[in-house]
């Protein structure tokens, strides 16, 4: 929390913290239900199926090797997303030097809006028709069909 601060200190504006502020957090904050959503699309295609819950209390060697397939897959995105950090600055005094040097462009801002709005919309369909009996079973929102 108080890392995330002083970036929103070093990225915001003299009267724009508050805008900085609140779209910086629902960018960090965005990032759990897109990815629930996102496993539960992906792993639907695993087999035994990991939302069936007889599977585990079966426990066989089966399902084992696919519950480690979903842990490699799951840890296998989280150190990929290690490679974002090249793109970050590397000490305040370039963040100010990038602040100050960069095109400034306002279809910059209209694809960043857009991309949350796109990840937030599809993050709440797919998380709520995964929670409903009746549209859980629906592919897209991670099921194995409806019969």
């Amino acid at each position: 929390f108080v890392v995330s601060t002083f970036v929103i200190v070093e990225m915001a504006n003299d009267g724009n913290e508050g805008l900085v502020y609140g779209l910086l957090t629902t960018a960090a904050n965005l990032g759990s239900p897109f990815a629930r959503a996102l496993g539960n699309q992906v792993y639907r295609f695993f087999e035994p199926s990991l939302s069936d819950a007889g599977n585990y209390i079966e426990d066989s060697p089966a399902f084992r090797r696919t519950v480690f397939s979903s842990f490699l897959l799951s840890y296998g995105f989280a150190f990929l997303s290690l490679s974002t950090l090249y793109f970050l600055p590397r000490q305040k005094a370039e963040a100010q030097e990038w602040k100050q040097t960069w095109n400034k462009r306002p279809a910059y801002a209209v694809v960043t809006v857009a991309m949350l709005g796109v990840a937030f919309s599809y993050s709440m369909v797919v998380n709520f028709m995964s929670m409903f009996p009746a549209t859980m079973c629906l592919e897209f929102a991670g099921g194995d069909g409806c019969n």
